[in-house]
């Protein structure tokens, strides 16, 4: 199998993973799924106040991750060692534990200002793994919680259980994928020296500027995504065209202008391919221009969709200020200041003015460029 088949059969794979994992848990996030688990243990438990407590294993911590009637900020102690407290000891038996008189208990993870008098924690456990911990204070009505409330708590706390553990595969699956779709853009550049990082540092410039025009959090990374695949198709271009150097050939460059074409067809062969829609169009079109001077389909201003406008502008600074064996890069001023010149004419221009204010906030430093590490 050869290295282009290879990096052909990872990048379906890998998108045929996201596709799958977003199919099955379409807009599942992890701090919605903790705050929805404890709103519904309060609606049915009739408490005062709740906190969702989470073990991060690889910290070996308790966080208090969700609360009801209690701000977090005001508890004790945010943070518990594994083991710690009654929320510790519930979590290391996997029994539940009902408290009628918290006066008597010495326990900082119960220390809540002036609140319970009677608590009920209840561990979060599925697939064998314990996940964290409920805990519930005081009955709105004024009574205690009682054995029967501790029955139902545990029953729903093993179905709100099984919820967490699915958002934290995800969650844990999102964050793999991003890691190896980095990768694979780094193996995709590693054909040509030259542009080393370049897919990357597209992808960061495109993904700042979803950001700065306020596109939510899917969309920004569904444009990262789109921006980190942009060039798949030169996977399909010879290397003699691909690591020339010199100067393209009337006849190479044309070669070279067939990726579009390449990206695009790849990315379509992705079932169910529909999540990957947008990735395909910008594969295809982000050499358009605004002016119809483009390629591969002459589109003019906003016919060319807005993610390929994006990584049409992102990738055109990058490639400016990259050099090149025949061609010294420019500096990231005189990069903007082409960007400026040709906006309107080549490219969006509310665009373009948005990636300007970014180069300005960092003072045209791409050392001080922000990074995608929130992502």
């Amino acid at each position: 199998m050869t290295t282009i088949t290879k990096l052909e059969s990872k990048v379906k794979e890998l998108s045929k993973l996201l596709g799958a994992l977003k199919e099955l848990n379409a807009a599942i996030d992890l701090q919605d799924i903790s705050q929805g688990i404890l709103d519904q243990m309060v609606m049915i438990s009739e408490a005062k106040g709740a906190l969702l407590w989470v073990l991060e294993k690889e910290k070996n911590l308790i966080v208090a991750k969700a609360s009801y009637g209690i701000p977090i900020d005001s508890l004790p102690k945010q943070t518990l060692s594994d083991g710690e407290g009654i929320v510790g000891k519930v979590m290391m038996t996997g029994k539940a534990e009902l408290i009628t008189d918290t006066e008597s208990v010495i326990d900082s993870s119960v220390a809540y200002p002036s609140l319970a008098t009677t608590i009920l924690t209840v561990p979060l456990q599925a697939k064998g793994q314990v996940l964290g911990a409920i805990q519930l204070m005081d009955k709105e009505n004024g009574s205690h919680f009682d054995t029967r409330d501790r029955e139902l708590a545990v029953i729903l706390a093993e179905q709100s259980a099984l919820a967490m553990y699915n958002s934290q595969m995800y969650d844990e699956l999102y964050k793999m994928f991003v890691s190896m779709i980095r990768m694979l853009a780094e193996a995709l550049d590693a054909r040509d020296p030259l542009t080393k990082g370049h897919s990357e540092r597209v992808a960061r410039y495109a993904w700042l500027i979803g950001k700065r025009m306020k596109l939510d959090d899917q969309m920004c990374f569904e444009l990262y995504q789109a921006a980190i695949l942009h060039d798949i198709g030169k996977i399909g271009i010879e290397d003699r065209i691909l690591r020339k150097s010199t100067g393209l050939t009337e006849s190479e460059y044309e070669l070279m202008k067939t990726h579009t074409e390449i990206g695009a067809r790849i990315l379509s062969a992705i079932q169910p391919n529909r999540f990957f829609q947008k990735s395909i169009d910008t594969a295809m079109l982000h050499h358009e221009r605004m002016d119809g001077s483009g390629y591969p389909k002459q589109l003019k201003g906003e016919e060319i969709p807005l993610f390929a406008r994006i990584v049409g502008v992102a990738d055109a600074f990058d490639a400016m200020t990259t050099d090149r064996t025949y061609s010294e890069g420019m500096s990231v001023r005189d990069a903007a200041a082409e960007l400026i010149r040709c906006k309107g004419s080549l490219f969006d221009t509310d665009i373009v003015d948005i990636f300007i204010e970014i180069l300005e906030n960092c003072s045209y430093d791409l050392r001080l460029f922000p990074n995608t590490d929130d992502m």
